[in-house]
């Protein structure tokens, strides 16, 4: 409903009247201009303001602006284009900018008449000026420019900003706005001195092509365009989508030409389980068979065909490695070597949570999983792709399923390989001494690979449990619990002779997937592994009724809060006469325990007892110093604090510690010289900085205050005790 209009003093009240009429009937004025052909349409649409007084129609104008919405928009720009009043039509030009401010826009175009017998200064139609693209898209993403002439004598610009997203969002952010020449100039040599990545040209029919792969992503992933960009859609539709001269598609991809070549295939593996299909086929070469001869188009959806049943997600990268390239032993001239162009080779180890489907078979690119995790879907592959220079970056000119390839191998050429690469991984292990990141990537490959030799080799011999011992320990050292579940759920259905041993080791594992899963967020994923380690060690137990099952069953229950279940696990396992190691275990998560019921007193001989039979367990030496100093016990704190530094010197919670009982007691400097040494321990900790620079405040040294305030900030400026600090530090200014 329109708004009741204040009457303007100076005008007359007739005026008043008019103008109040027709704020409350605009809307049927907008309506024939939406039906307007040409000029005389408009100008007859418009009689009834342009009947107005020059002062009464600029006051309809301002009123207009303050409507917000498309149909007073509608009015102001037909008021712009074709009035014969010069200040009618400036203020319908302010109004307008007035609107835009607030995001709304004219849906209505002008339609092209034909220049009048009587030549009259009106807005020109829109003409394509310019287009530009960041060249970013590996990313996922890029931002779209597109500019186009207009108004009289095309001194004005409609700039369209489109943020388009190729994994999820589509058309994820757009602007429009109307301005001048140079405020574009300004505004692209911004972004050139902006933006990490390169600016380049783009045409109209290639920034058309980009915005169609935005809103197909919009299409198939059920998502809606930005708001901003549905508001405008008329305009857009006729600015881009009915356009009579869209100029060339050159067929650029837009991708970064920087990129490496690992950076090529990991971008391709990771577009192609992101479902950025697009992306994918342009990092083919034109000859690749992957391509299958399908345009792009029909090769995008035959794969989101398949990704809607396989349902891909939480894409991880195992590994990366270049292979050498054979030398020949041929000379031949640098002219000839030059023509047949360089190749490189880039393997990679990777997995992908999906879940089996038959379209996975018509994928001529999809891998074979050699180890898949049942209860995560998760699939490990390891994949070669050949690259080659074309049209000035790399592509991928073909991909080789080296998994598949290892499982046609013979048991004697597989136990050969896994020899040689044995060898290899201790010869990598002597080189951590003298080159430490080189060493670390070769044995990163090397491991994964020998996983997929023994996944292969267990095709051949499923029923020797030693492969899967020693996959389950590479996957151990690989840090890999995911994977390693997947050898202890076989060797527990096929070896029943010593489940009881491997159903501990696979709760255990279980419960570890279970801790990773809720750090990531995965909540009910982590709960379901909780649930499957309580099957199993409870089975344990009734199989192996030793200590280390009720030790393993009692740590699972202790970490999902029923206490008293694993309070009774823990007494039951001191009962079955454990070892040192285990009573050492048992102990301290008794002491746990009472620390958790707040029994700080009967914590301490708990943890005392793990000191006598192992002084080095982990954590134990803090878990003392917090049970004392909560105890008020100060100097006995501090003495197990010492230990605990001297245990975990990048342990922040001991420093954090130590210096809060050292401020209680007044001894300042000797909190300075504690909190430095943690600072110095743990350069990268937020938290020491800020503490660092409380200390720091109350010694009066405000200027080196606000230095390791300002460090803190720089490494995380959300955390809680930077606003307490910056308060004590800004009181302190005052004083």
């Amino acid at each position: 409903m329109s708004r009741k209009k204040e009457a303007i003093p100076h005008l007359s009240e007739d005026e008043n009247a008019q103008i109040q009429h027709l704020l409350e009937n605009y809307q049927q004025i907008a309506q024939a201009l939406h039906q307007s052909t040409d000029q005389a349409h408009i100008e007859n649409a418009l009689s009834i303001i342009d009947a107005l007084s020059e002062a009464a129609q600029i006051a309809l104008l301002k009123a207009l602006a303050k409507e917000n919405n498309t149909d007073a928009a509608d009015i102001l720009l037909a008021v712009n284009t074709v009035s014969t009043q010069k200040e009618a039509r400036k203020e319908a030009r302010r109004s307008l900018i007035r609107l835009e401010g607030m995001k709304t826009y004219p849906q209505w175009i002008p339609p092209v008449v034909a220049a009048p017998l009587v030549q009259i200064n009106v807005e020109q139609p829109p003409r394509f000026w310019k287009g530009l693209v960041t060249e970013s898209r590996e990313e996922g993403q890029v931002q779209l420019l597109l500019a186009w002439e207009q108004g009289y004598d095309y001194k004005d610009v409609r700039l369209v900003v489109l943020l388009l997203d190729y994994w999820n969002d589509g058309v994820k952010d757009v602007n429009i706005e109307i301005t001048s020449r140079h405020h574009v100039e300004e505004h692209i040599q911004e972004m050139r001195e902006k933006f990490p990545v390169a600016l380049v040209d783009c045409t109209l029919a290639e920034g058309k092509r980009l915005l169609e792969d935005a809103l197909s992503v919009n299409v198939w992933r059920g998502t809606t365009p930005h708001k901003d960009y549905r508001n405008r859609q008329q305009l857009l539709d006729t600015l881009i989508f009915e356009a009579n001269n869209l100029g060339q598609d050159h067929n650029q991809t837009f991708i970064n030409r920087e990129l490496m070549e690992p950076e090529v295939a990991i971008n391709f593996i990771g577009a192609w389980s992101m479902g950025d299909y697009g992306l994918a086929y342009d990092l083919l070469t034109g000859d690749n068979s992957v391509r299958e001869g399908l345009s792009r188009d029909e090769w995008i959806e035959r794969r989101r065909a398949w990704s809607d049943e396989a349902h891909p997600t939480r894409m991880e990268l195992g590994f990366v490695h270049e292979r050498e390239q054979p030398q020949s032993a041929l000379w031949l001239p640098t002219s000839i070597t030059s023509r047949q162009g360089v190749r490189k080779e880039i393997e990679l180890g990777w997995s992908l949570e999906l879940t089996e489907t038959p379209l996975g078979a018509t994928l001529t690119e999809m891998p074979l999983g050699t180890a898949v995790n049942k209860t995560t879907g998760r699939h490990w592959f390891w994949t070669a792709y050949t690259l080659v220079r074309e049209q000035g970056m790399w592509h991928i000119q073909s991909i080789s399923d080296e998994g598949a390839k290892v499982q046609s191998l013979s048991v004697k050429e597989l136990q050969t390989r896994i020899k040689e690469y044995e060898d290899a991984v201790q010869e990598a292990l002597k080189k951590r001494f003298t080159n430490q990141q080189e060493a670390i990537e070769e044995l990163s490959w090397r491991i994964t690979q020998l996983m997929h030799f023994s996944d292969a080799l267990l095709v051949h011999l499923p029923l020797d449990r030693s492969i899967y011992e020693q996959a389950y320990g590479r996957s151990v050292g690989a840090g890999n619990p995911e994977r390693s579940l997947v050898y202890l759920e076989r060797m527990a259905q096929r070896f029943s002779e010593q489940r009881g041993a491997t159903l501990r080791t696979l709760g255990a594992t279980q419960l570890s997937q279970a801790y990773n899963d809720a750090n990531h967020g995965l909540e009910a994923r982590a709960e379901e592994f909780a649930a499957l380690a309580e099957k199993n060690l409870r089975e344990a137990v009734a199989l192996d009724n030793v200590a280390t099952s009720h030790l393993l069953l009692a740590e699972m229950l202790l970490s999902v809060d029923r206490n008293d279940e694993a309070e009774a696990e823990f007494r039951q396992a001191i009962s079955l006469s454990p070892s040192p190691e285990e009573e050492a275990a048992l102990e301290a998560g008794l002491g746990n325990l009472a620390m958790r019921r707040e029994q700080l007193e009967e914590a301490i001989p708990h943890y005392e007892r793990v000191i006598q039979l192992d002084p080095e367990y982990n954590g134990i030496w803090f878990n003392i110093g917090f049970a004392h100093r909560h105890l008020q016990h100060f100097d006995e704190a501090l003495e197990a604090y010492k230990r605990a530094v001297q245990q975990e010197p990048n342990d922040m919670r001991t420093y954090s510690e130590m210096t809060a009982i050292y401020m209680n007691k007044g001894d300042k400097q000797q909190a300075r010289a504690i909190i430095e040494q943690g600072v110095r321990a743990n350069p990268d900790s937020a938290h020491l900085h800020a503490l660092f620079a409380s200390v720091l405040s109350t010694l009066d040294d405000q200027r080196a205050a606000q230095r390791e305030l300002a460090e803190a900030e720089a490494i995380d400026p959300d955390i809680e005790i930077i606003a307490r600090v910056r308060q004590q530090l800004q009181t302190a200014q005052k004083k």
